[in-house]
């Protein structure tokens, strides 16, 4: 059939055409059946009608936790380890969506270091960020101290900030060996987030 001939082509003889083309042929096939097949589709929560189709919701996508090599230090002399340091952390991505989870535990620290404390998120940020679901455990007082922490736009330094020795929350004061409290090696702090990844 010729081009002019297709456009002068009646409604039905259309329709016969769409109803008539290649089904499962390839994976550029204009029709596609259910199932398991090289060139099938999967089954889907959708509707062709172009009024009624359902949105896909977050609710629905599987996230996975994926445990990375925490990175970190301080901005002065580095801290020292009788051991690989213990740090732990892991992240869910869905898309360009990253919640992550940093953990670490001081007690094969030999020497706390100087300066403010540092860990590297798994991903760049695409913009600045100020994180605040942290904690220091000040085990020996069995007083908790709120950490939080600041990464600027296109980097994964996540600087580490806390309140003072007295919960002062007027400030951001920087997280040290001594501040808010002198570490021990029985402490421990953690620190969490949810931030989009740079593209």
């Amino acid at each position: 059939m010729s081009f002019l001939s297709e456009r002068n082509s009646t409604f039905q003889q259309v329709k016969d055409f769409h109803l008539n083309s290649d089904v499962d042929q390839s994976f550029i096939a204009q029709h596609h059946t259910l199932g398991s097949l090289t060139n099938q589709a999967s089954p889907g929560d959708h509707i062709h009608d172009g009024t009624t189709s359902k949105r896909l919701k977050l609710a629905n996508f599987e996230g996975e936790s994926v445990d990375f090599a925490v990175q970190g230090g301080t901005t002065g002399t580095q801290p020292t380890f009788s051991s690989a340091p213990l740090f732990t952390g892991s992240y869910t991505k869905i898309g360009n969506i990253c919640h992550f989870q940093i953990a670490v535990d001081m007690d094969n620290i030999t020497n706390f270091g100087t300066g403010e404390y540092y860990v590297d998120l798994p991903f760049n940020v695409s913009h600045p960020y100020q994180f605040r679901d942290g904690c220091l455990h000040d085990i020996s007082t069995g007083r908790n101290y709120s950490i939080s922490g600041h990464v600027a736009v296109g980097q994964k330094r996540l600087y580490l900030f806390t309140t003072d020795a007295q919960g002062n929350r007027s400030f951001d004061a920087a997280f040290t060996s001594t501040v808010p409290v002198t570490l021990s090696t029985a402490d421990n702090f953690h620190i969490a987030g949810t931030y989009e990844i740079q593209q």
